[in-house]
């Protein structure tokens, strides 16, 4: 006999949690990178590096957070509409029993 047990998360929720949460560390070590630049010196090899991109470091950072951010906004909004509508089926569902298996006890007189 097997033993299902649902998961609270889907397996594309976890995997794209996972992934914005990895390019949310590529983009903070890339911020990282470019605040560093800001105080090392001008002979650095990472200093030349920084200067050679047409954007920098910290630039480069914020936009893959950015893109991260609303990626991982994306998949809440989504989940959230389907886990809003999984309650209200249930609910439903509940209601919908809960009526049918009411037993109504009424007195009944004779009429004159």
């Amino acid at each position: 006999m097997k033993n299902s047990k649902k998961l609270p998360v889907s397996v594309f929720e976890l995997v794209a949690y996972i992934v914005t949460g990895l390019m949310g560390l590529w983009a903070l070590t890339y911020i990282c990178l470019g605040i560093a630049c800001e105080f090392i010196s001008s002979k650095s090899a990472l200093y030349k590096v920084n200067k050679s991109f047409s954007l920098s470091f910290l630039n480069q950072g914020l936009i893959i957070l950015a893109v991260a951010v609303v990626a991982a906004v994306i998949v809440l909004l989504i989940n959230a509409k389907k886990s809003d509508r999984d309650f209200e089926k249930a609910q439903r569902r509940a209601a919908r029993l809960a009526k049918d298996n009411k037993v109504i006890d009424a007195e009944v007189e004779p009429a004159e």
